[in-house]
């Protein structure tokens, strides 16, 4: 890979000598000088420490870089496939996060020696915060799937499918999925299309998406605001949202009474999003406490006039199905 000062490798030249040399050395030692322990021990630090530089210097660098950027630098997509739009840094990054904070570990293991009990709580620490970001960085791949969303089995068509709300619409995944559903429902697809890491805020993505699955006659597009829709009331027999409205922070409750104004008596909302627990954990680590708990999201539905009427768990989230009550 050409750089404009020359090549990556030289670029960082003076990291992969000693990088290489100090291994070389390590393994030299290792096997015709057993005995001779400390000099290994400092190569292997020098392996882990200069590693761990050449890492934060090309993450850190990759990190700052914009996302509209880093995507031209990425094999352009066939017409002919999903494209959903996830960030590279979010697909990539729990992973490369987990190989620093692992390098980090051992090079404390070897650079505290002299302090056994800190050496070993160091260490730990450090190398299950390493395992708690590889188990992110899977759980990050698998939301990249070109695949359609799963959508749980419940009873949402209740009061019918004439028009059905996909609130945060993001890049169609939800759309198509309920789409399949029924050959005869009419969605209306409802977002802010403000992402700053898409080209067109994400319409455009949504656009080819919803051609590519077959469905553009059957899906009306609308731009706006989850906390005060453009929408009259009881305008909706259904809706969905899958992970937007455990984005809204403060919001959750007037978003919350919002889809209940727009939504017709009888009909049902199917929410799907992340909840504090272990999935969460995985991904967000302590940050995953930001995330509202189960019973937290019961009081606002209360709270929203809404009945709870059904729950669960699904693509390592949770579901509701909550009722605009008919009285």
């Amino acid at each position: 890979m050409k750089t404009k000062n020359g090549t990556w490798f030289s670029n960082h030249s003076h990291s992969w000598i000693v990088i290489i040399s100090a291994s070389i050395l390590t393994i030299i030692f290792i096997n015709w000088l057993p005995k001779e322990k400390i000099f290994p021990s400092i190569l292997i630090g020098l392996v882990a420490s200069h590693t761990l530089i050449l890492l934060v210097t090309i993450f850190g660098g990759w990190l700052l870089l914009p996302e509209k950027i880093l995507k031209k630098f990425r094999r352009k997509k066939s017409a002919e496939n999903f494209d959903f739009g996830w960030s590279s840094k979010w697909n990539k990054g729990f992973g490369i996060a987990s190989l620093l904070v692992a390098l980090l570990a051992f090079y404390s293991y070897y650079g505290l020696a002299g302090s056994p009990i800190l050496q070993i709580i160091a260490f730990t620490l450090l190398l299950l915060l390493a395992v708690n970001l590889f188990i992110g960085n899977i759980i990050a791949k698998a939301s990249n799937s070109t695949n359609d969303i799963i959508l749980p089995y419940v009873d949402l068509f209740k009061a019918g499918k004439e028009n059905v709300l996909d609130a945060g619409c993001g890049a169609g995944r939800t759309t198509i999925s309920i789409s399949k559903t029924a050959s005869d429902i009419n969605i209306i697809a409802f977002d802010r299309f403000d992402a700053n890491y898409i080209d067109d805020g994400g319409k455009a993505l949504f656009k080819h998406n919803i051609e590519l699955a077959g469905i553009s006659s059957r899906v009306k597009i609308e731009q706006g605001d989850i906390t005060s829709m453009p929408f009259n009331d009881n305008n909706f027999e259904a809706a969905v949202s899958a992970y937007m409205f455990d984005h809204l922070g403060e919001n959750k409750l007037l978003a919350l009474k919002e889809m209940w104004r727009v939504l017709k008596p009888g009909g049902r909302f199917l929410l799907i999003i992340m909840v504090r627990g272990y999935s969460s954990f995985a991904i967000a680590n302590v940050l995953s406490f930001v995330f509202a708990t189960r019973n937290d999201w019961k009081k606002l539905f209360q709270q929203s006039d809404f009945v709870l009427i059904d729950e669960g768990n699904i693509n390592l989230g949770a579901y509701f199905l909550i009722e605009k009550p008919l009285k």
